[in-house]
């Protein structure tokens, strides 16, 4: 038997606002990819998009027995499935002649590689349960 649920309402408000954050800073890492840590590598943007993903990931998982809990769960896949067009962008970079080192290439590859593992983990997950 699961447990009773508290403050149902507090926690799909949480929810919605940590859906809506992440999705802010996942999305704001592609700037600041090119902007602030302009290298090939850029570290900051990769940081900033992990921490939206998880923050994503926080208000799915604060509802994910609840009502909201799908919708939470579709707005997850759809940041990491357009999280992992980010390895082909990554590819592309890499290979296309001429050394550029202002395309973060390192930042799309890192980024590209980590949803697509974690979207082929979180979608067994979610078929599962």
């Amino acid at each position: 038997m699961e447990a009773q649920l508290r403050f149902p309402v507090l926690r799909g408000v949480a929810s919605f606002l940590l859906v809506l954050a992440g999705g802010g800073l996942f999305l704001f890492s592609i700037p600041a990819a090119f902007g602030w840590d302009r290298g090939p590598i850029s570290f900051g943007g990769a940081v900033i998009a992990i921490l939206g993903l998880a923050a994503i990931f926080g208000g799915y998982w604060s509802v994910r027995n609840m009502e909201g809990g799908p919708v939470a769960a579709v707005c997850l896949k759809l940041a990491l499935g357009f999280g992992s067009t980010f390895l082909l962008v990554g590819l592309i970079a890499a290979f296309l002649p001429g050394p550029d080192l202002t395309t973060p290439t390192g930042y799309f590859l890192a980024v590209g590689c980590g949803c697509v593992a974690v979207l082929v983990r979180f979608r067994a997950y979610t078929r599962d349960h």
